[in-house]
């Protein structure tokens, strides 16, 4: 949205506090250069921290304020008040997290002046640029404020208060200064500390006198977007690496690069028409002359070329994109002056490198490459074949051991690199591809599964037929994760895991064989496992005695990563990745699980490229335990089959070892017989007909064909199906503080209508008289933050009978809530029970489904 100016200062001010800081966060508010010293003071009352500004504006240089939240102890030093000559101020260690990277740009020009028009508007449109290269980097929209002076850009984050996170957003401004500033603006870089006072929106900034040339300004709020999105740990390190690190001192740094006494670098630029963008001086007495177009590659024209020439004479060049990585001064120079040779360059060995001789020794080796175009090799090992990345440590070994075996010698990091270079385009341009999967794979109709064991052998599965390969054909792919699996005994019984995993209600039993089977399907969507249940339930070895079922693994129980980055790596490198112990999962991770069940790819664009990606595919069956539900978000529950677990009794207890010993003794038959009903099911399969397919309908029609083939009939898997589905909702209702006081409120009322913000009294008094929690986090405390919360769940309440209308009227939204029947009751599942259809020799034509299947659809 666009920034209304208000009518007064402090009115002024209290809507810039209100966009930058959230209620009763305490903030200090710093008055320097008074006629009474520092004046300072500390408030979680915004309208008191206004009007105590207000009283200073205009009369001082500037008002500033902590950007970031003070911890709340410091409001006894002087609470929402100010006191003069303000001995102590905040200090980094006095801030509690960091919420905001500020950026400030800086109009050159004599200190203790206002800036002419002309640097105004220069650092306002620097200000635009760099917030159009940070959106091109993926960055949210900012902030965009007038200093009085300059400009700022206002990014939210969310980090602690720690060294990490400050050498971060050091960074992060280093790069940019790099990048932007020039001889017109410069972009502050020490506004990276945590308690870096910042100018106070609503109030004049007046250095210096107020003349017609250089005038005094009113600092604003220009733009506030309607959703600030917080910038990511992995943006930041992305920012960070396009900051060049040249060294400048040592021997290897001035041969690198070049020094050449009395060289003139800007005759040079000049003579060869170079496109410099600016030139500006840089740390250490260097110059840094950016380039508007790439000399080596003219499409890139995103000020990513760049000259530096030090103080000792030194010159370097690069370009931050990947396909100039091997350029530099040299390749610069001798691109304009061909003849040119530098001093240094000896003559090259005749003797075949050590690069010439890793490439001869790996000629053994098969290159390809997979469907996401990265290199693999497939090298023969004790008679069989392994398939190795070309740039994983294990092929780099095998290549180090061909060497020396070859000359008895070890080969060198640089000439390690140049082999592999070469090694990855043989299998760019001379290998065949390869669809390449962890644990499960589909060729030519049927199903394969790696054991993973020394022989890579697999187990390929057709309809009613399972049997192990010794020579499979190139399909699977392994990490340091991937365990073997036991040899499979065909003749098995997967009903004998139900002695292991203590699930005592025959729906849910239904629903986990199932699930089970299902994992061993690889092309389709996977529903997400959820153990709940109190603690001494069992859920942590139920989830592991299943993934050694599935995808038996080193570590076969993860922990959730904080990073989206690495919980996208886990679940790309782990077929079946089994989180544990989780209390909740935020937004931004229940989407991405979501994408790990159905199927997606997880993308960032790879460093200084213009359109290279870094992809990783997903398609997983993802596992979940914890003591509460932590699915609660609609899309999530609609991928999900939630199973509570019950406290074990103390009588019924046994030591670990004594588990883990029982089940090994059934370990082969379980994954033989679930192998063998994949098999029986991929026979009947064809004849499943669904006339209506709910979301997840690849799951539910193959659950329908896995429960009639272990015997329980299709249509009770559909009922159980459905009633997990409802008591999920039940459950993310509940846990939900705001839907859980819509659905109260809805008790005795048969429609609601008002505004949004009457809407949220009614729900605070509806939440005491129900004693639900409005303390938490995500129970709202203004009108805008309510209406996000309803969409949330609002498909979890229409589920339960409840739909409501939210439109703009005048000043403020109207919303509407209106209830279908008498009574907000959860949906529940009609109770009976289904007669078991037989088993596969009794189903010879297409399974027709019951006529309840048109409520299971309409989910």
């Amino acid at each position: 949205m666009t920034y209304i100016e208000a009518k007064t200062t402090k009115e002024m001010i209290m809507e810039s506090l209100s966009i930058l800081k959230s209620e009763e966060e305490v903030t200090e508010l710093r008055i320097l250069k008074t006629s009474k010293g520092t004046v300072s003071g500390y408030f979680n009352d915004n309208k008191e921290l206004a009007e105590n500004a207000e009283d200073y504006d205009k009369n001082v240089p500037a008002i500033y304020f902590t950007l970031n939240p003070v911890k709340s102890d410091l409001l006894s030093r002087a609470a929402n008040r100010v006191v003069q000559r303000a001995k102590l101020t905040t200090a980094d260690a006095d801030i509690d997290c960091r919420r905001w990277i500020p950026i400030d740009f800086d109009p050159v020009r004599p200190a203790g002046i206002s800036s002419t028009d002309d640097e105004h508007q220069a650092a306002l449109t620097m200000a635009k640029e760099v917030q159009q290269f940070l959106t091109e980097k993926g960055w949210c929209e900012p902030i965009f404020a007038d200093s009085g002076n300059g400009a700022h850009l206002l990014y939210p984050i969310n980090l602690p208060n720690d060294d990490e996170s400050k050498e971060r957003i050091k960074t992060a401004l280093e790069t940019l200064d790099f990048l932007f500033s020039n001889e017109a603006v410069n972009i502050d870089k020490g506004v990276f500390n945590a308690a870096r006072i910042w100018k106070l929106y609503g109030t004049m900034a007046c250095k210096g006198e107020h003349t017609e040339e250089r005038p005094h300004r009113l600092s604003k709020i220009i733009n506030c977007p309607k959703e600030l999105k917080e910038v990511s740990v992995e943006q930041l390190k992305a920012l960070a690496g396009l900051c060049p690190t040249i060294q400048t001192k040592g021997k290897s740094a001035t041969k690198k690069s070049n020094t050449e006494a009395g060289f003139n670098l800007e005759e040079f630029i000049e003579r060869h028409e170079l496109d410099v963008a600016f030139s500006a001086p840089w740390k250490d007495g260097a110059t840094k002359y950016v380039l508007s177009t790439c000399p080596w590659n003219e499409s890139h024209t995103n000020r990513s070329a760049v000259i530096i020439q030090f103080a000792n004479g030194g010159i370097a060049a690069r370009c931050l994109h990947n396909s100039c990585s091997e350029e530099n001064w040299q390749t610069l120079r001798k691109k304009f002056e061909p003849n040119w040779t530098p001093s240094y360059n000896k003559e090259e060995s005749k003797k075949e490198s050590q690069a010439d001789i890793l490439i001869r020794v790996s000629e053994e080796a098969e290159f390809f490459q997979n469907d996401l175009g990265e290199a693999y090799a497939a090298v023969t090992l004790n008679g069989h074949k392994e398939v190795m990345k070309v740039k994983n440590r294990k092929f780099k070994m095998w290549l180090t051991k061909q060497y020396f075996d070859a000359t008895k010698r070890a080969p060198g990091s640089d000439a390690m690199n140049q082999a592999l270079g070469v090694m990855e385009m043989k299998a760019a341009f001379e290998g065949d591809e390869h669809r390449l999967q962890l644990r499960m794979a589909e060729k030519g109709g049927a199903f394969y599964y790696d054991l993973a064991n020394e022989d890579w052998s697999v187990v390929k599965i057709e309809p009613n037929v399972c049997h192990v390969l010794n020579e499979p054909p190139i399909l699977f792919t392994r990490n340091k994760n991937t365990k073997s699996q036991v040899l499979p005994d065909f003749a098995g019984d997967l009903n004998l895991l139900l002695n292991h995993i203590r699930i005592k209600n025959e729906d849910d039993q239904i629903l986990y064989l199932t699930y089970v089977v299902t994992c061993l399907i690889p092309s389709i969507p996977h529903a997400i496992l959820v153990f709940s249940g109190e603690k001494g339930a069992s859920k942590s070895t139920s989830m592991r005695l299943t993934r050694q079922v599935v995808d038996p693994a080193v570590q076969d129980l993860l922990t959730m990563p904080n990073s989206m980055q690495d919980l996208a790596i886990s679940l790309a490198n782990n077929y079946m990745p089994s989180f544990d112990n989780l209390d909740g999962l935020s937004a931004e991770k229940s989407d991405l699980l979501c994408i790990a069940s159905t199927g997606g790819g997880f993308s960032k664009r790879t460093l200084f490229t213009d359109d290279d990606e870094t992809l990783l595919d997903l398609r997983r069956c993802v596992g979940l335990t914890g003591i509460n539900v932590v699915v609660t978000r609609a899309d999530l529950i609609d991928r999900s089959i939630i199973i509570e677990l019950d406290r074990i009794p103390e009588d019924e207890r046994k030591e670990e070892r004594d588990v883990w010993e029982a089940f090994e003794k059934d370990r082969a038959c379980i994954v033989g017989g679930a192998l063998q009903t994949l098999a029986r099911a991929m026979a009947i399969y064809p004849n499943v007909k669904l006339d209506k397919l709910p979301r997840m309908a690849d799951f539910t029609r193959w659950g329908y064909a896995i429960a009639e083939v272990l015997g329980y009939g299709g249509n009770r898997f559909l009922q159980a199906y459905r009633k997990n589905r409802n008591q999920s909702n039940e459950e993310a209702i509940s846990s939900h503080p705001v839907a859980a006081t819509v659905v109260a409120l809805m008790r005795n009322n048969q429609t609601w209508s008002g505004s949004v913000s009457i809407l949220l009294s009614e729900l605070e008094r509806v939440a005491e008289q129900e004693k639900i929690n409005t303390k938490v986090k995500t129970f709202p405390k203004a009108a805008h933050i309510l209406s996000r919360r309803l969409k949330e769940v609002k498909s979890n309440l229409e589920d339960v009978g409840i739909t409501f209308d939210i439109r703009h009227a005048g000043d403020s939204k109207k919303i509407t809530i209106q209830k279908s029947g008498s009574n907000v009751i959860p949906i529940r599942p009609q109770q009976g029970t289904v007669q078991r259809t037989g088993t596969e020799s009794n189903i010879v034509t297409d399974i027709e489904l019951s006529e309840d299947y048109d409520e299971f659809a309409g989910w």
